[in-house]
């Protein structure tokens, strides 16, 4: 049974019922997810879920990449409902899973004093009629929070639960929050926060770790590491390294952190134009009270020519994609690999966009890339007003050069399901890999002659592509 893929897992159990009970066994579907290409790196929750979870994310994922290796990916359904807030969206996610949406919105109206809005909600065709348990909860926080970057999550702590970063800027201090993100009730709490004077290059948060960067006056590169404990109140630890590091990395050069916690040590890298690095961050590293120590790379990579490129946009756990040479190339740093230094590397042969086209991939998660196009000229009306998307997914398995065609997503019924025939603009969202389903919002100016984005009316469609 370890040699098996998942589909073959399914049909092997219904041949006879022995072969049934012991495909029901936990170790051969945590087998089968340990060896998944990115499952386990990405959502390393996923390692202590049990069988039921293992399993169904298994068949979901398998699906989705069959459905990649078709010319078209068409949704098995899709639906629409509009979200009228009363004051300005400032941000949208998918919770894991694809159930929930949180949502930020700034309100004066609702809350004249700070203005940030917290919802967490089901979208209203997710929901089952027999349920009972509330499917929305809002939040009016005390701070006037920024809008979600892609370093926000929200994501899975290592017990499962979601959480999410929320950051403001606000007389010359930075200011974090963890929010607790709980479906079960629902309810919405933030439930540690804390502050720093210092210009920080970059931040990123992952299972029970926080982790932010920046440069002395004396050019050290320094980066703080915090965990939270089991109910996220408190820290359980909280300490001050310093980071060797290339010249160049304490200066101009944009800095990107993430944490890889999928193997057996938890690990801070550091990724810009011209390094990839790895740094453990466990005790052993922490044996000095008094000066910050400074820590040597456990694994590092550097690109063969003078850079590895533009960075478009980073993955979990350190993958890249970037714009080198009019190619998208896509890196993923093997850091658990008996091999040092060792990483995957896939460059793709995609059309040259045209200039009425979207330059850059408009979204990526989980190792699938998004183009939401519009495309122009002597179309028919129907299609010209049509947005169209596009999705590739990274690495191919095809192998380092590889000449992949992006699949266009078919979504005929969209204009109509919308309600929103006529779109001022429209915005691939978010995509969620444990579910399949791609959030696009649309907006449609409530007055013919002003465009602006605090006057318009946004539709949500969900797409479910398994």
């Amino acid at each position: 049974m370890s040699h098996l893929s998942p589909f073959d897992l399914v049909n092997l159990s219904q041949t006879c019922r022995t072969l049934h009970e012991y495909s029901q066994l936990h170790h051969v579907w945590h087998n089968a997810l340990l060896k998944h290409r990115f499952l386990p790196k990405s959502y390393p929750h996923l390692r202590n879920a049990s069988t039921n979870i293992i399993r169904r994310q298994l068949i979901t994922t398998a699906r989705i990449d069959k459905a990649y290796s078709q010319g078209s990916l068409k949704p098995i359904k899709s639906y629409s409902f509009p979200i009228d807030v009363p004051g300005q969206l400032l941000g949208l996610r998918f919770l894991p899973g694809g159930k929930w949406l949180v949502l930020l919105f700034h309100s004066r109206t609702l809350n004249p004093a700070r203005h940030s809005n917290i919802c967490l909600f089901k979208p209203p065709l997710a929901s089952s009629p027999s349920d009972s348990t509330p499917t929305s909860v809002t939040l009016q926080s005390e701070w006037c929070w920024l809008s979600f970057s892609s370093l926000d999550g929200p994501y899975k702590s290592s017990r499962g639960d979601d959480l999410m970063l929320l950051r403001t800027f606000v007389k010359n201090k930075r200011t974090f929050a963890v929010c607790h993100l709980d479906t079960k009730t629902p309810s919405l709490k933030i439930t540690y926060m804390f502050h720093t004077t210092v210009f920080i290059r970059n931040y990123t948060a992952a299972g029970d770790y926080i982790a932010y960067g920046w440069i002395t006056d004396d050019r050290k590169h320094m980066l703080r590491v915090m965990k939270l404990n089991e109910d996220y109140t408190t820290l359980v630890k909280d300490f001050t390294v310093e980071i060797d590091c290339p010249p160049g990395h304490d200066g101009k050069l944009r800095i990107h952190y993430d944490l890889h916690l999928a193997g057996k040590t938890p690990r801070v890298l550091l990724i810009s134009t011209r390094l990839m690095a790895a740094y453990d961050i466990s005790d052993m590293t922490l044996t000095s009270e008094s000066l910050p120590l400074r820590i040597q790379p456990v694994w590092k990579h550097m690109p063969t020519g003078i850079s590895f490129g533009r960075i478009l946009q980073m993955f979990h756990e350190g993958a890249i994609v970037t714009l080198y040479e009019g190619k998208i190339r896509f890196i993923y740093p093997e850091i658990d690999d008996a091999k040092p230094n060792s990483q995957t590397a896939a460059i793709y042969s995609f059309p040259h966009p045209k200039p009425q086209s979207s330059k850059w991939p408009a979204y990526f998660e989980s190792q699938r890339i998004f183009w939401l196009l519009r495309l122009p000229g002597p179309l028919p009306a129907a299609t010209s007003s049509r947005p169209l998307i596009e999705t590739a997914m990274l690495p191919s398995p095809q192998g380092e050069d590889c000449d992949v065609e992006r699949v266009l997503v078919d979504h005929e019924d969209l204009t109509s399901t919308s309600g929103c025939s006529v779109c001022v603009t429209s915005i691939v969202q978010d995509w969620d890999e444990l579910s399949g389903r791609l959030c696009v919002r649309h907006g449609k100016s409530k007055f013919p002659q002003d465009h602006s984005w605090r006057k318009l009316s946004w539709h949500i469609t969900i797409m479910d592509m398994v």
